[in-house]
């Protein structure tokens, strides 16, 4: 399981490559058109993964021994 760094330098990368791609290409009398809902869906699936290692916390556990009566 990756970290929270870890996952937002992911995002990080992903969202520069997103801004730097063409959704339409021509050359000459062609044209392509791009389909670039998998990288908004990667970069959903990212923001997902990183909301969700914040949310844990550490559980943690403390037992008191006394001899007295607290």
């Amino acid at each position: 399981m990756a970290t929270t760094s870890e996952l937002q330098i992911r995002r990080d990368r992903l969202l520069e490559r997103l801004e730097s791609l063409q959704k339409r290409v021509t050359h000459g009398d062609k044209t392509v058109e791009y389909d670039l809902t998998q990288v908004k869906n990667a970069l959903d699936l990212l923001d997902r993964e990183i909301a969700r290692n914040g949310d844990r916390r550490i559980a943690r556990h403390l037992r008191v021994r006394s001899r007295k009566d607290l």
